[in-house]
């Protein structure tokens, strides 16, 4: 708090309206104290590690930026000087952990089975989804590996009309949201937070899972099959992209609906007008290295639990992919970030099984041959601009 805005930060000066700073001062003090208390009675916990290692690194993050970034920026830095910069620092802060911590591998096991509120749950055992393909249409067996031996949990068919019914009825449902949202008022379908790709896209995925419940008809493991496939996914991996996208919402929220998120765009747009206007933009700066120092910290450890290992360099692997995704997206989008990101991360676990003869040594170079390729259709990214 006190480096997004020094002593007044402390006292309120965040906050909607006039506070007074002795209940501001109060209100923190106990946010602390209460966030400790979580922390130290939470260990050994994920949920634990998840909250200290996002408030150490959402200190850790400004405090670099202040002491770096902001007096090459200040020096009016390219961008290829800050990217040379961050490059240096990386191996700055990976060498310097790698004297503290060690080079060597930690591991620990995930329990599959745990209990939530008195029911045994599985965390890491994997619940395998069979889908066969026949003549006759589609078939979906789904397995239970935690119990021992693995058990069946239930077989869905879907004849070929049902498929079709499927497929459009959720385009239909995606499309007539986008209408209604894209119409009405003047502006209705930019002026709220939730627009009418996002309001589409959630319409569809709502339609598409209601009616395979819906449209699943009794039937069995089919014995012959002209295509076959198997998707593995388990209550910690599912985790990990529910916690993905709960992101994506708040980030999203804060863009569009806060103050904060607004300065944040029109420093993006231009940071002399925004100065011009009044805006903070040292304070802008701090709070969005705040912000993204947080979010890395949730990254790193959800990583570390999909893996279950910890090791200096795992971090450090993913840098070049990052850097990626985000010139993929544009440089100048939030969104387009994201959409990258998804696009080299499906790029380079879908790669090296579509391409024959490629292991995983070559998934970032695979990344990087996408990358390539759009850029040299469009070289400001895929959602940048002229």
């Amino acid at each position: 708090m006190y480096l997004l805005g020094g002593t007044s930060a402390l006292k309120g000066s965040w906050w909607p309206g006039d506070p007074s700073p002795a209940l501001a001062l109060g209100v923190h003090a106990v946010a602390a104290a209460a966030l400790g208390v979580v922390v130290s009675l939470g260990f050994p916990s994920i949920w634990a590690g998840l909250l200290l290692s996002a408030l150490v690194l959402a200190w850790v993050a400004p405090f670099l930026e202040k002491v770096i970034f902001q007096k090459f920026r200040a020096k009016d830095a390219s961008l290829a000087t800050m990217l040379i910069v961050t490059l240096g620092l990386s191996f700055v802060l990976r060498f310097g952990t790698q004297a503290f911590y060690g080079g060597e591998v930690r591991t620990y096991v995930v329990p599959q089975v745990g209990s939530v509120f008195g029911y045994d749950v599985g965390l890491s055992a994997a619940k395998f989804f069979d889908l066969y393909v026949t003549g006759s249409g589609l078939t979906m067996h789904v397995i239970d590996t935690g119990p021992t031996p693995a058990q069946p949990m239930f077989t869905a068919a879907y004849s070929w009309l049902a498929v079709v019914a499927l497929v459009a009825l959720t385009l239909g449902a995606a499309f007539a949201v986008y209408r209604w949202r894209s119409g009405g008022d003047e502006g209705y379908g930019t002026g709220h937070t939730i627009g009418p790709k996002i309001s589409a896209a959630v319409a569809g995925i709502a339609t598409f899972v209601a009616l395979l419940f819906l449209l699943a008809g009794g039937g069995s493991v089919p014995e012959s099959s002209s295509f076959s496939t198997r998707i593995r996914l388990s209550l910690m991996r599912a985790s990990v992209i529910f916690i993905a996208v709960g992101m994506m919402a708040l980030l999203h929220f804060l863009l569009q609906e806060t103050k904060l998120g607004k300065a944040m765009r029109a420093s993006s747009d231009n940071i002399d007008l925004a100065k011009i206007t009044g805006i903070n933009t040292d304070r802008v700066m701090m709070a969005t290295w705040i912000i993204a120092g947080a979010f890395a910290a949730v990254g790193g450890v959800m990583l570390g639990v999909l893996f279950s290992q910890l090791t200096v360099n795992m971090g450090f692997f993913l840098l070049l992919p990052m850097f990626a995704g985000v010139i993929l997206g544009g440089l100048q989008s939030v969104y387009g970030a994201i959409l990258g990101s998804y696009i080299v991360g499906l790029s380079m676990d879908v790669g090296i099984y579509a391409i024959p003869g490629i292991g995983s040594t070559y998934r970032i170079p695979i990344a990087f041959a996408i990358l390539f390729v759009v850029l040299l259709v469009k070289p400001e990214g895929i959602t940048g601009g002229t």
